[in-house]
């Protein structure tokens, strides 16, 4: 006995609009979670002094870093002061105010270094900043909360 196979199998098919809605959402995902990872990429050793716990992150907020040696950065990239607070000043016109501004000073770095970025933010228009510190129970650097 012969079968006849017909020539106009069914094939079983699915619907890919849901799969590319998740892979588009995996790549804008990725991408800001890679900017993030930019921004916080620098390794400060923070002040180990109790602070005030930092629970909402403003998407408006600035970090400055300011390392050992006293270099500042900004978004991942090193800069001078006078760059840094063109920069800042910008932003300030940007989101007509003063947005919320966290500096992460290294421990090691002189507090010369810290108030000339005071000074130049004070130039800039930026009011009120707050000092970044690693509570006394936390070990590793680069965590903590914000005191001012």
């Amino acid at each position: 006995m012969r079968f006849r196979r017909s020539p106009d199998t069914p094939e079983a098919g699915f619907d890919l609009t849901a799969m590319i809605d998740i892979v588009l959402l995996l790549i804008i995902f990725f991408t800001m979670t890679a900017s993030f990872a930019r921004t916080a990429s620098t390794r400060v050793d923070l002040p180990r002094q109790p602070g005030e716990p930092s629970t909402t992150i403003s998407h408006n907020q600035i970090v400055i870093d300011i390392d050992t040696s006293g270099r500042y950065v900004l978004l991942g990239q090193t800069m001078p002061l006078a760059d840094l607070s063109r920069a800042v000043k910008a932003e300030v016109d940007r989101a007509a105010g003063s947005p919320e501004v966290l500096i992460r000073a290294d421990r090691g770095c002189r507090s010369s270094h810290l108030n000339r970025l005071a000074v130049a933010l004070a130039s800039a228009g930026v009011r009120q900043w707050k000092l970044a510190t690693a509570g006394p129970d936390q070990s590793k650097a680069g965590t903590g909360g914000a005191g001012t």
